[in-house]
């Protein structure tokens, strides 16, 4: 089997031959391109298709979009961008609409090669009022050219994923109102919450329409679910009635549902498999989170697909080789029996990552996690 193959083998209940591997190099890649020092045999998407080819691991992370793209009525966006001297880069998003205007602005980080929110869009009721404008006024136009030139071009090693929006509240956490101003507004404004909410999962309807019709077979909730934000009331009551919803529209169409939980496990992990999501991405075991390897089934449930096990700061040097190697083996100990686990990195190799880490977890696996 090639590693696509070992996947959707996970993915439809059957045995693969070896416990599939794919791993999450997108930060360490940006890191070296930003930095100039990746080879220059790996520059561009066929460079990108040979690095994850020559490491032996599966890509996931580069291969799932938007199919399609998202325009407004009588909304006008506009961005600017001050790049400092150190290279600080501060980016500014603006929604100016008949009604008002939302702002939100970040800052990208050179040391980190990363970027954070310093404003959030939303922060008041009146807020609120201004984005369900602007999703009311949404249109959505289906594009697939990017999804099949991915299934041809990462035949056999990657897995092309559609990329709907965040869930409403996730979205309004992650992207619109951060989580001090969520949870502020839903405290002091839950009518217009509530509204938002409703109004934002209505303008996605179209958007997974077109991903029932589309060519990719999996469907990525990027989430980013993290249980020391999520509490569990919150999960139940605004992430799993939307996520059943979603579920069975997908699975009508025959999709893969995995969504990304990456941070603490405890609170929400045991919750995810009664919405009928297929997978729980990028789990991250104790120490670095919260759950210990060997309990991560008994959390999470018989049924649910986990991905995930390997911290992705052991692929620093700041970590030797051996911790790395040991929560590996950790992990096909406990979960190579039931064929329910794909080996993945929790979350994303570093910038300061030891690439050849990477194909150390591959000679591994194939010598260690083959089913009989």
């Amino acid at each position: 089997m090639n590693l696509l193959e070992r996947l959707l083998a996970v993915f439809s209940g059957e045995k693969p031959d070896v416990m599939p591997w794919f791993a999450d190099l997108t930060y360490w890649y940006r890191a070296r391109l930003y930095y100039g020092d990746l080879p220059t045999k790996y520059l561009g998407e066929r460079g990108r298709i040979r690095l994850y080819r020559d490491l032996g691991c599966g890509a996931h992370e580069e291969l799932y979009n938007l199919p399609g793209s998202v325009s407004y009525y009588n909304v006008k966006h506009i961005s600017s961008v001050e790049t400092l001297r150190d290279g600080t880069i501060i980016r500014e998003e603006k929604y100016r609409t008949p009604i008002g205007c939302i702002r939100s602005v970040t800052k990208f980080v050179p040391k980190s090669v990363s970027s954070a929110h310093i404003k959030y869009a939303v922060e008041t009721k009146h807020d609120l009022q201004i984005l369900q404008y602007i999703y009311k006024n949404q249109e959505f136009k289906p594009d697939y050219a990017l999804q099949y030139d991915r299934l041809e071009n990462w035949d056999g090693v990657g897995f092309v994923s559609s990329l709907p929006p965040r869930t409403p509240f996730q979205r309004l956490i992650v992207v619109w109102a951060g989580v001090t101003n969520t949870i502020r507004l839903m405290m002091r404004e839950p009518e217009e919450l509530e509204e938002t909410i409703q109004v934002m999962s209505e303008a996605d309807d179209p958007i997974y329409e077109a991903i029932c019709e589309s060519p990719a077979p999996g469907v990525y909730f990027g989430e980013n679910i993290t249980s020391d934000v999520i509490s569990p009331w919150i999960f139940k009551k605004y992430h799993a009635p939307y996520y059943k919803m979603r579920a069975r529209q997908l699975h009508a169409a025959n999709k893969f549902i995995y969504v990304h939980i990456d941070g603490t496990l405890r609170g929400v992990l045991p919750l995810i498999e009664e919405t009928g999501v297929d997978c729980a991405q990028s789990v991250t075991p104790a120490p670095v989170g919260d759950i210990p390897v060997e309990q991560l089934r008994k959390s999470a449930g018989s049924k649910i697909i986990l991905w995930g096990g390997l911290p992705g700061v052991y692929f620093s040097r700041l970590y030797s080789e051996g911790t790395l190697r040991e929560m590996a083996m950790d992990v096909i100990r406990h979960h190579l029996k039931g064929h329910k686990f794909i080996m993945g990195v929790a979350d994303q190799v570093p910038p300061d990552g030891d690439i050849d880490r990477v194909r150390m977890i591959t000679e591994l696996v194939e010598k260690e996690a083959r089913y009989s």
